[in-house]
């Protein structure tokens, strides 16, 4: 083997061993870049962060600002909440009907249950107000992020959008969380969401609706759709048309701008938009649609059983003060927590109105023209003026003022005359009130019908001495008594307080002032001054002419202190002062601490009918909400005279209208022929004047003065026939309100029979007396026959009895 030529292998060269590849390298960012990456990245993360903070800070707000809620949005026992209505009774039909409602100036509410409510009525609002309702949890959070975006970010919409869900719209009704702006109205709408979504979690969409559709506000005080239906087409909801339905919807976006009575073409247009709605959402079809558009806006005419003022009546008034009192004493309750109870407890309250007797009073006491009573004005002095007074300006315009000795300033205002009246049955049914001349402009004004006691006058006489004089047997229809003073000046027992009082006496007692004979007078006088005659007078001649003279003989006879108690106790004119007022110048005269109230004084002379007294009352029951008997009124009835003795004084008091001499001659209302009975009135100079008169049907008292009481003589003049103002009221009254009423008698007595009496003597007429009239007498209590020589002159009675002087007498002020 040829070695030389063969290629010797040689080993391979060592190296280096190959790199593993690496990854591509990306080209650097810029520093600037790379920062800014990183801080938006932060920025992103605190974003988050406060974000998340943010959301638990609200929710953690929202819970604690509505932890106070309570039974706030309960809407279980939210339908107690409503108003409470007065129903009447009509006098043409006998049916009840709603006369007023009894609510508080921030609503009037009557609860509809969901059944009741139109499926129209209830799409009305869901297609224009939320159509979602049925498929969002209380709130859409869509329109709610639009609607902040809008308000608070960028203006994305051309004007401000709502977004308030059914849900919220009902919490802003049952809250006092209103609109406000900037951070606070954010916040607010913060609990107004929060309380959405736990309203929509605990309650059923159909609770929600209900209780929404029963607290949406219209008009005035109007919430709820039942009271709309009422008050704008007096109907149930129930039996609204669709037009109706969409009309009352329609209300709600802005009662103002949609009032159906101030802007019908505004409410119109809505109205029909509101129906375009239900048709595009397929609620009505297009026909139903086109249909209710073209209907004109009929709204319903006034009730006049109704009444539909926002101011209540003077009967109203009377009947809530009744009404709370009553629930005070049931529930010892404050009377704040009555009158809430009663604004939103609703209730019915069956009232004893008659609502077209209360119509007729209202309208006679407008008085237009002064056309029944007069106006007197003077000058007031008092301590501040409100924007009802006609305050008194000096000539250079500036008002009239006086400043006191301790720098208290007086001013001054016109004042005049008012008046009041009120009718009763003889059940105590209060059936018609006016408590004030001229239109009535607020509610719960005074009432001086119900409310505000005044001197009664004469009209005390009889039913106090005369019916206790015939009732105890002292005295009978022809009774002849003195027509003079009880007291004459020489017996030094009553004062003549003018003497005194110009002559510097006034401090002096009885004792010092018997050195001074003409420190005193003779009492009483009679209406206009005079002391009488002297002549011996019938006592139904006396009480028809209502001569002081006579009915204090009479009133001593019957002694102070028994009136008093009868008219206290019995007739329950309990404003009367025990420590003041049992005396002959009070209880006959009328010269009270306080007086009576013209409803107390109308129910006393209840008693002339057959001789029963019931507590006068305005209201026979209140109803709770699901229809049980929640008050019946706490009248009383009795009887306070004998039937005999009632049909004796309905007779004698029929003298004061019939007869030639009575007080109120002639002035008996034109009624079918039905008689009437009646007493005049009047305080110590002329600053109360009352008739009080009756009918077969009812019983009316009249006032007439100044409210702050002043003597009429000084505005009126003393030649104005004042004494018969009240009576000629009356008996327009009367002839209005019974114009239609049949034929109706007193109810007479089997006790009582008529009888011929002598002029002369008093006693029966005897067979040959030509000088006789007629009285009406008790049948077991006649009087002796007389028999009397008209040649001779001589009167002898076959037998006499005399009665027993009683009583007590204190100084007091002339009255008719």
């Amino acid at each position: 083997m040829n070695v030389s030529n063969s290629r010797r292998e040689e080993p391979p060269k060592r190296g280096r061993a190959p790199r593993e590849p690496k990854e591509p390298r990306e080209k650097a960012k810029h520093p600037i870049l790379r920062a800014l990456g990183r801080t938006l990245a932060t920025l992103i993360c605190l974003g988050i962060m406060v974000c998340s903070l943010a959301a638990v800070a609200a929710v953690y707000y929202a819970v604690q600002a509505t932890a106070n809620d309570g039974n706030l949005l309960d809407l279980d026992n939210i339908e107690l909440s409503q108003s409470s209505t007065v129903v009447a009774t009509d006098p043409d039909t006998g049916a009840q009907v709603e006369y007023a409602t009894l609510r508080s100036s921030n609503s009037h509410r009557v609860w509809a249950d969901l059944e009741q409510i139109p499926t129209n009525l209830q799409y009305a609002f869901i297609c224009t107000e939320d159509k979602d309702f049925y498929n969002e949890p209380g709130v859409n959070f869509k329109r709610t992020i639009g609607a902040m975006v809008n308000e608070y970010l960028l203006p994305i919409y051309s004007s401000k959008q709502g977004a308030s869900t059914l849900e919220q719209q009902l919490i802003k009704n049952l809250t006092s969380d209103k609109s406000a702006s900037g951070v606070e109205g954010a916040l607010r709408k913060l609990r107004e969401i929060y309380r959405a979504l736990c309203l929509s979690r605990a309650y059923s969409k159909e609770t929600i609706l209900e209780a929404y559709l029963n607290t949406i506000s219209f008009t005035g005080t109007i919430q709820g759709v039942q009271t709309a239906a009422n008050e704008y087409f007096n109907k149930d909801v129930s039996q609204l048309t669709l037009w109706e339905c969409a009309t009352i919807a329609s209300i709600t976006k802005n009662p103002t701008n949609y009032n159906p009575y101030t802007n019908p073409e505004n409410l119109i247009h809505r109205r029909n938009f509101i129906m375009y709605n239900m048709w595009q959402q397929g609620i009505i079809s297009e026909e139903d649609y086109r249909n209710g558009a073209a209907q004109p806006l009929v709204l319903a005419e006034e009730d006049t059983n109704k009444k539909t003022s926002s101011v209540t009546s003077y009967f109203t008034d009377a009947l809530f003060t009744e009404v709370v009192h009553d629930i005070m004493d049931k529930e010892g309750v404050d009377e704040s927590t009555a009158q809430s109870m009663l604004y939103t407890g609703g209730y019915t309250i069956e009232a004893t109105v008659n609502p077209k007797m209360q119509t007729a009073m209202e309208n006679l006491m407008l008085n237009e023209g002064d056309a029944y009573f007069p106006a007197g004005w003077h000058e007031e002095e008092v301590t501040s003026i409100s924007d009802d007074d006609v305050q008194v300006m000096n000539a250079d315009g500036t008002p009239k003022t006086r400043t006191g000795d301790d720098g208290t300033v007086y001013y001054y205002r016109n004042v005049r005359t008012q008046a009041a009246m009120v009718t009763l049955d003889y059940d105590g049914n209060v059936l018609a009130m006016v408590g004030g001349l001229g239109e009535k402009t607020k509610s719960l004004s005074l009432n001086r019908a119900y409310s505000v006691t005044r001197q009664t006058g004469s009209t005390i006489k009889p039913i106090g001495a005369y019916a206790l004089g015939v009732e105890y047997g002292l005295v009978n229809w022809s009774t002849m008594l003195n027509n003079s003073p009880l007291y004459q000046k020489q017996d030094m027992v009553i004062r003549d307080e003018d003497y005194c009082r110009k002559n510097g006496l006034m401090g002096l007692s009885d004792s010092q002032l018997k050195a001074y004979p003409n420190a005193w007078r003779s009492w009483p006088r009679n209406y206009g001054g005079n002391y009488g005659d002297g002549s011996d007078l019938p006592l139904w001649n006396g009480l028809a002419r209502s001569l002081n003279t006579i009915a204090i003989r009479v009133g001593d006879l019957v002694g102070a202190s028994n009136i008093f108690n009868f008219v206290y106790n019995t007739l329950q004119l309990t404003t009367l002062d025990p420590a003041n007022d049992v005396g002959l110048a009070q209880m006959v005269m009328g010269s009270q601490t306080h007086g009576v109230t013209p409803t107390a004084l109308a129910a006393a002379f209840q008693i002339f009918y057959d001789g029963e007294y019931t507590t006068p009352h305005l209201y026979t029951r209140v109803l709770d909400r699901d229809g049980n008997i929640y008050l019946e009124n706490n009248a009383t009835s009795y009887q306070a005279l004998t039937p005999q003795t009632a049909y004796i004084m309905n007779r004698l008091l029929k003298n004061v209208l019939y007869s030639n001499v009575g007080t109120a001659s002639g002035r008996y209302p034109n009624s079918n022929g039905m008689e009437s009975f009646g007493k005049t009135g009047t305080a110590s100079d002329e600053k109360d004047l009352w008739f009080v008169g009756g009918t077969p049907y009812y019983v009316t008292a009249v006032w007439w003065g100044y409210d702050a009481p002043y003597d009429m003589t000084n505005t009126l003049g003393k030649n104005q026939a004042k004494t018969r103002t009240c009576v000629t009221a009356w008996k327009a009254y009367m002839e209005q309100v019974q114009a239609n009423l049949p034929y109706k008698a007193f109810p007479t007595s089997d006790g009582v029979v008529e009888r011929a009496y002598c002029t002369q003597s008093g006693l029966l007429a005897g067979a040959n007396c030509s000088s006789r009239a007629t009285g009406y007498y008790r049948a077991d209590d006649l009087p002796d026959t007389c028999n009397y020589s008209h040649s001779s002159g001589v009167a002898a009675a076959q037998s006499a009895d005399t009665a027993p002087v009683v009583g007590q007498d204190t100084t007091g002020l002339d009255t008719d």
